[in-house]
């Protein structure tokens, strides 16, 4: 029955953009990163429970630009060239390209992965909605001041040219100097620049922190190899890249993130207006710590700090605390 349900709203549906032919959706992201991936791969999968399978009555253009924001450009402008009828933007680069290339259209376009959305200027347009996921700086933060002794100098590599990472950057400024901490900052412009910034951070911190800034996600293993081979502990906003060498994990899963914005997706499906469909921020902050990489760098964590965790990964394994 339920099947039945989902199978004539989806002909209803497609009765409004155009009966007998799939409805076509641009996927556009800024990079290919485990987490952004999940975050699309969950989009995908909650449209399919809402009865637009991929190949039935969905076709799905997805893309990556790539770290550059010239080429989210290019994207968006070939989705409004091949007439889709919706697009789904993940990140805030990809997000800002979409909206520049389709604010002026009636396609709706439905971000994802954006940290600031009124910072980033996609709230002005009739045709824009999604779904935030807005880190708490502050907290994670003070979760390094728990599980660090002696934490005075905290690191940070960051891209000032992204506006999400730049916003984060400044949360970062604001919640060390209130808790009496220095920030020291390490740029990147790009992702081949990350493995000197978190070089130059070497023997000046006592920890690494890093936000979901995109171009340090597309180059994570050079900080992994810095924090592990001066034995720096390192902490990285994205519950992913658990096992790809970060000492702890913050964040939200972003699988549960594309189901989110899928939910705005069907909406505008249905014929809700984006408009009338508020922004949405993503809730459920998890901590992961993982004890591999605690042995290998010679780092404890103690039983008050593994109570804090939502899991741990141990033996390659995760391990989610009941």
């Amino acid at each position: 029955m339920k099947k039945l349900i989902l199978g004539i709203l989806a002909v209803a549906v497609l009765g409004i953009f155009g009966l007998g032919k799939p409805i076509v959706i641009g996927i556009t992201q800024i990079v290919d990163h485990p987490a952004l991936n999940a975050c699309r791969d969950g989009v995908i999968e909650g449209l399919r429970r809402a009865g637009f399978v991929e190949g039935e009555n969905v076709q799905f253009i997805i893309t990556n630009a790539q770290g550059d924001f010239s080429v989210a450009m290019a994207i968006a402008q070939d989705f409004r060239a091949r007439g889709v009828d919706l697009v789904v933007s993940i990140t805030t680069p990809s997000s800002q390209a979409a909206v520049q290339v389709f604010k002026d259209t009636n396609v709706p376009v439905i971000f994802a992965a954006v940290t600031d959305p009124v910072g980033a200027g996609l709230t002005e347009f009739p045709n824009v909605t999604g779904a935030s996921d807005m880190i708490d700086v502050r907290a994670d933060v003070e979760l390094l001041l728990k599980l660090i002794p002696g934490l005075k100098r905290l690191g940070q590599v960051y891209n000032p040219g992204e506006t999400n990472s730049a916003i984060l950057t400044e949360m970062t400024k604001k919640a060390a100097e209130e808790l009496g901490l220095t920030l020291v900052l390490a740029a990147a412009n790009n992702t081949a620049e990350v493995p000197l910034a978190a070089q130059s951070l070497v023997g000046r911190v006592d920890a690494i922190y890093c936000t979901t800034d995109n171009t340090v996600a597309a180059a994570l293993d050079a900080v992994v190899a810095v924090s592990k081979a001066h034995k720096i502990p390192f902490l990285f906003a994205d519950p992913t890249s658990l096992e790809k060498g970060v000492l702890i994990c913050t964040g939200f899963d972003y699988f549960d993130h594309g189901l989110l914005a899928a939910e705005l997706v069907v909406k505008v499906l249905q014929g809700t207006p984006p408009a009338q469909i508020p922004f949405v921020r993503q809730a459920g902050t998890q901590v992961w710590l993982n004890l591999d990489v605690a042995e290998e760098i010679g780092f404890r964590f103690t039983p008050e700090a593994k109570a804090l965790a939502t899991g741990l990964l141990f033996g390659g394994q995760r391990f989610v605390k009941e």
